[in-house]
C-alpha cells in the first residue's frame, strides 16, 4: 500500500467516533454511597464512550473512604481536584494533595481515605467502563439496605474487596 493511500485511511478513521460530546455540570447528575462518607457521580457514562470508559466525579468526606478492593477486569486512575487523601496502592503509603494522580492497573488493589480537614474530590476514570455504572448502583443499594453482599459484586462486576 502506498504512503498517501495509508495516511487517508489513518485521516478518515480518526474523523469516526461513536462517542459522544459530554457536557457536564458540577453535581449534576445522582450520587452513589459507595461507602463511609465516599459518594461518587457519573460525569460521562459507558454510552457515550461507546462502553470504553467511564468518568466519575467523586466526594471523600473527612474520615471517609474508598475501601481497599482491586478489579479484576478495569484499570483505574484517580485524579486528586481538591483537599488531601493517604492511599494505600498495593503495598505502598502515599500521600496526595491537588494535583496528584494515581493510576491502579487491574489486580493493583487501592485503598483512598481522607485523613485531612475538608472535604476531597477525586476525577475517576475507569476503562473499560461497560459495567461501571451498575456496580456504583448496586454497591449504593446494598449500603443504603445495609445487606453487603460482596460474592455478588465479585461475580458480576470483578470488584474484589480485600
Amino acid at each position: 500500500m502506498d504512503a498517501n493511500k495509508r495516511q487517508q485511511q489513518i485521516m478518515e478513521k480518526s474523523q469516526k467516533t461513536n462517542k459522544e460530546l459530554v457536557v457536564s455540570k458540577k453535581d449534576a447528575s445522582p450520587k452513589y454511597w459507595m461507602s463511609k462518607g465516599e459518594y461518587t457521580n457519573i460525569i460521562v457514562n459507558a454510552s457515550q464512550t461507546d462502553n470504553e470508559y467511564v468518568i466519575t466525579d467523586g466526594i471523600i468526606e473527612v474520615n471517609g473512604f474508598v475501601p481497599n478492593h482491586y478489579h479484576k477486569w478495569e484499570d483505574q486512575t484517580f485524579h486528586i481536584m481538591e483537599g488531601e487523601v493517604e492511599a494505600k496502592i498495593g503495598d505502598k503509603w502515599y500521600q496526595l494533595e491537588v494535583g496528584d494522580t494515581i493510576h491502579c492497573p487491574r489486580g493493583i488493589p487501592h485503598f483512598i481515605k481522607n485523613n485531612g480537614k475538608s472535604t476531597a474530590r477525586l476525577v475517576s476514570y475507569i476503562f473499560p467502563g461497560n459495567w461501571a455504572e451498575d456496580f456504583f448502583a448496586e454497591t449504593s443499594r446494598q449500603n443504603h439496605e445495609g445487606q453487603h453482599d460482596k460474592q455478588l459484586i465479585e461475580e458480576k462486576f470483578g470488584v474484589v474487596y480485600v
